[in-house]
């Protein structure tokens, strides 16, 4: 008697292409199961990560003379450019020229530190450097960076106006 049963043959390998979609069609349901977990976590039913973030920044700022103690000037004023704030300076003027800052934005704050060799000319004496950040506030918790710190002061009336370059992480 003949077998009435067809005989099972394993299935054909899949083509290169459809296995190509699949694993696409695979990682595009991860990424939609990743976010909608990481909306449950805001909602306190899980962790919630933030990630790092990092910018290339160019600020200056037009700082005017609020106050001084020694060589030490404390200057105020507004920063335009990638950080848009408030800046306070306590500028220290010798042969070289140091300063701590802090830049208040909407976001939080950033404070940090620079120091530059003075080349003086009269009333104008410019200052070539580098600059730190080493933390922050609100939204910069965690900022750190680094970057070049160029200025020149009016001997005179004391206004500052500085540019810092670099990079911000945070």
């Amino acid at each position: 008697m003949a077998n009435r049963h067809p005989v099972r043959r394993r299935p054909a390998a899949r083509p290169a292409r459809a296995q190509g979609r699949l694993a696409l069609s695979t990682a595009l349901i991860a990424t939609m199961l990743a976010a909608t977990s990481a909306g449950a976590a805001g909602t306190g039913k899980g962790p919630l990560a933030s990630s790092a973030r990092s910018l290339n920044v160019t600020d200056e700022a037009r700082l005017r003379y609020h106050e001084s103690s020694g060589s030490s000037l404390i200057e105020e004023g507004n920063a335009t450019g990638g950080l848009p704030g408030a800046v306070k300076v306590n500028f220290t003027v010798g042969p070289t020229v140091s300063a701590t800052f802090t830049i208040t934005t909407h976001s939080g704050s950033l404070i940090g530190h620079g120091s530059g060799v003075l080349h003086s000319s009269g009333t104008y004496a410019s200052f070539r450097g580098s600059m730190s950040i080493t933390r922050g506030t609100g939204h910069y918790m965690h900022a750190h960076g680094s970057g070049g710190f160029y200025g020149v002061l009016n001997r005179k009336t004391y206004a500052l106006t500085v540019q810092t370059t670099g990079r911000l992480s945070y």
